[in-house]
């Protein structure tokens, strides 16, 4: 997998971004702090991460631990994994506290036990070869380990521009592979961002 994707060279791009820009949302790609807050919204939108086990795919320097303090008031479970060392490092400095626990690894070879919900809010916008590929192996993963949801926000192919560096994807192919994993899928791209948000529900929460 490692090969396949280069994740190398995704771990030492954020490492330097790092270096650059410090503890900011520019660190981790996004234009800004408004931005990165909304896409958190999104992902758990209709959903109640109060008293829930959260796991962050790809957490960097894990903001989403902010925006769970406002919305839960602080009563959540959190697992943060990212394959940048050094994101990971600041994390567990920034969110020192028993209820968050940060991984150095890369989810499909890590051993992460079952949670409530996973999010995972732009890892899989770097481009780098066989990143489609992954990024479906990823959204089963968290499928299967998500008792509730797996939520995951992409760039969309449906946009004015895309920078070289960036992996824009067709919403109607990520809905495929959704449902091929599941039929209670929700959808949303009614926010004003270039990409959309899938969440990937269990078919026992599924009332027809």
């Amino acid at each position: 997998m490692d090969n396949i994707l280069g994740l190398e060279s995704v771990e030492s791009f954020y490492n330097d971004r790092l270096i650059k820009f410090g503890v900011s949302h520019a660190t981790v790609g996004w234009g800004s702090k408004h931005d990165q807050f909304l896409r958190f919204g999104m992902l758990l939108r209709d959903l109640s991460p109060k008293g829930k086990v959260i796991l962050d795919v790809g957490c960097g320097l894990g903001d989403m631990v902010t925006h769970l303090d406002k919305v839960t008031c602080g009563d959540f479970e959190y697992i943060g994994i990212d394959i940048a060392q050094s994101l990971v490092l600041k994390a567990r400095e920034i969110h020192n506290r028993p209820n968050c626990k940060f991984i150095v690894g890369e989810l499909m070879s890590s051993e992460v036990e079952s949670v409530d919900i996973s999010v995972l809010s732009g890892t899989l916008t770097y481009k780098t070869h066989g990143i489609k590929a992954y990024a479906k192996q990823i959204m089963q993963k968290m499928h299967e380990l998500s008792k509730e949801a797996a939520c995951l926000n992409f760039m969309n192919k449906y946009s004015d521009f895309e920078l070289e560096k960036n992996q824009h994807y067709y919403p109607e192919e990520v809905i495929s592979w959704s449902y091929s994993f599941t039929r209670n899928v929700n959808f949303f791209g009614d926010y004003p961002l270039y990409e959309f948000t899938v969440q990937l529900k269990h078919d026992s929460s599924f009332h027809p």
